[in-house]
């Protein structure tokens, strides 16, 4: 039996090359990519210098919306984003303190680079860092440490004045799309009226790149030009390329939406999340893992596979995940999979890690209200590894009721989303 009905009634975006969900829905329209060479990945001799990175005017114009030389960047990042969220619903900051309402935000691992470059300096022969006088030395925008995990969920929950429900998940590649889900499920379950979920992502840095290198996971084809090296689904696909950005959310009761007269944006019809423990890097590789999480939020969001008539794939370039979730829709869908399109946001804006999820809610939430969804760049359908697979190479004018959202993350942590028209 379900519960309430969740309503999706703003959301905000910010990702390379994009200050807006708008802009960067129309960017990959139009097809051109937001994948273009990192200054510092290029000097410091990376092999690869591919990445889709924040710039240093997209830092300037968000810092002077905000107004604050004292956040580190994850907070300034997450305000500017919300501020366009709630502008988007209608909605002001206090809206947040006058129900019961929640924060729900994505984010991984910031506690690096920058930390680890300042504490060097306060190492001795042996390599042991003098703590204490690495603090009492360390001034840096937002003070020490402030790259932490949750600095930004602290940020937000100030800003808004949320008090009932806040948390912050660090699962991965998963995280924003878990995010939305736990925010989905709260509200759903009565818990709260209110929410504002996504994720918050700023990892296109070298340590990132010489920490998913080792992995084997980045591409390193240096014949590819920048733009072309995100190849999802593609039998030359080679890796993913880093990435960073932040989308946010608001959700709303139906009967909060209802009372206040918002008009919504879509639904979130359906979630779930498996742990299928695996292996930390890689999925089963018959795609059966997938399978489940993917037919599980469809059935939570009351529906079967037939209803779904758009994926928005995780497709994050790297063999043994593509070929993992190629087979895994193959699995869910059947023989109707000839009827579903399918497209891959990471060949546009690369891997942001938790963003990813949230980015490509919000750009399939756009889809829905539009009816234009989006293509893969750098896709050949006539040189695909899954031709049964109907992965979009142009932008395609066409209404759709239902999509699936996916991310699959590192650790065996897997999402599914269902997302409706309003």
């Amino acid at each position: 039996m379900r519960l309430r009905e969740v309503y999706v009634t703003g959301y905000g975006l910010v990702a390379p090359m994009a200050l807006d969900a708008a802009m960067l829905f129309s960017r990959i329209s139009q097809k051109r990519s937001c994948i273009r060479e990192h200054p510092v990945f290029a000097e410091l001799g990376f092999a690869n210098t591919a990445a889709g990175y924040i710039d240093h005017h997209q830092w300037q114009e968000m810092t002077a919306e905000v107004q604050s030389d004292a956040l580190p960047r994850q907070s300034v990042l997450a305000e500017y984003v919300a501020r366009q969220a709630l502008q988007n619903a209608g909605l002001t900051p206090s809206a947040f303190a006058r129900v019961a309402s929640g924060l729900f935000l994505g984010s991984n691992k910031y506690c690096v680079s920058q930390d680890l470059q300042q504490a060097s300096r306060y190492m001795d022969e042996a390599g042991s860092v003098d703590l204490d006088l690495y603090l009492q030395n360390h001034e840096p925008v937002g003070g020490a440490f402030s790259r932490r995990v949750d600095q930004q969920t602290l940020h937000l929950a100030r800003f808004l004045g949320i008090r009932d429900h806040i948390s912050t998940h660090s699962d991965a590649c998963a995280a924003g799309t878990m995010a939305i889900g736990s925010a989905y499920r709260a509200i759903e379950r009565g818990e709260i009226d209110l929410a504002i979920c996504g994720a918050v992502e700023l990892m296109a840095h070298e340590l990132s790149y010489y920490s998913f290198d080792g992995l084997g996971a980045v591409c390193q084809r240096s014949d590819f030009a920048a733009d072309q090296q995100s190849r999802p689904f593609m039998p030359d696909r080679c890796g993913f390329v880093l990435s960073e950005g932040s989308a946010l959310i608001v959700l709303e009761s139906r009967p909060h939406a209802e009372r206040r007269k918002a008009t919504p944006i879509g639904r979130i019809l359906g979630y779930a999340n498996y742990c299928e423990a695996q292996k930390i890097t890689s999925s089963s590789r018959d795609g059966s893992k997938y399978a489940e999480c993917m037919a599980a939020a469809i059935e939570n969001a009351g529906l079967t596979s037939r209803a779904v008539e758009h994926v928005n794939t995780h497709g994050t370039s790297t063999q043994a995940n593509d070929r993992s979730e190629a087979l895994a829709l193959k699995q869910v869908f059947g023989d109707a999979v000839s009827n579903v399109t399918f497209t891959a946001n990471k060949s546009a804006i690369g891997h942001s890690l938790a963003g990813s999820g949230a980015i490509e809610a919000v750009l399939s939430l756009i889809s829905l209200h539009s009816g234009v969804l989006l293509p893969t760049l750098n896709y050949d359908p006539d040189k695909a590894e899954f031709p049964e697979l109907n992965f979009l190479s142009e932008p395609l004018h066409q209404p759709i009721n239902v999509v699936l959202s996916n991310s699959f993350g590192f650790g065996g942590v897997n999402s599914s989303l269902i997302l409706g028209r309003a």
